[in-house]
């Protein structure tokens, strides 16, 4: 079991690979290294739909990164706690049934971890995306912080190292 997961969401389908860039540059990056073996796990999910629901089952802590397009600038990054979505959101997804209609179903089912965080990362068109590690760099302080703070949960191994930054929404 990994307390926590992160899981970047895309499809090689019309360059919806954002999320999957950015979870492969953080773990090129060394993020699992900075907590205990085994304790953050990072995949990609193509087209999550229902596969989202067993992709977390078992973490404490989903960190969903995935593209967005609201409007506001390419390389912004909105984060969202699973618990500020509701039906009046507006995300829609390329996805079909996307990461919203899953965590929607993982509700109603009572299967989701008791954490999930989700990551949108605004493309506006895709050519004018800093590149994925200068993501990476930007969201790291706050994804270090997000799995900390889910560290010292009870039930989870403790870490041995405080968090020195603290970081919110950005835009590059």
């Amino acid at each position: 079991m990994n307390p926590v997961r992160i899981l970047g969401i895309g499809s090689p389908v019309a360059g919806d690979d954002l999320g999957w860039r950015l979870a492969e540059a953080l773990e090129q990056a060394g993020l699992p290294r900075y907590f205990p073996a085994g304790v953050v796990h990072v995949t990609i999910c193509d087209r999550p739909g229902s596969l989202l629901l067993p992709a977390m089952r078992g973490a404490r802590l989903a960190i969903l990164l995935d593209a967005m397009r609201s409007g506001a600038l390419p390389g912004t990054v909105r984060r969202l706690d699973m618990l500020e979505l509701d039906d009046s959101t507006g995300l829609l997804s390329s996805h079909g049934f996307g990461v919203a209609e899953a965590l929607a179903l993982g509700r109603a089912l009572e299967d989701l971890p008791p954490r999930v965080l989700i990551y949108g990362i605004e493309t506006g068109h895709v050519s004018s995306l800093p590149p994925p590690g200068d993501l990476a760099a930007l969201l790291w302080p706050t994804i270090i912080d997000d799995i900390r703070v889910c560290m010292k949960e009870p039930g989870v191994v403790p870490l041995a190292m405080e968090s020195k930054q603290k970081s919110g929404g950005a835009s590059l």
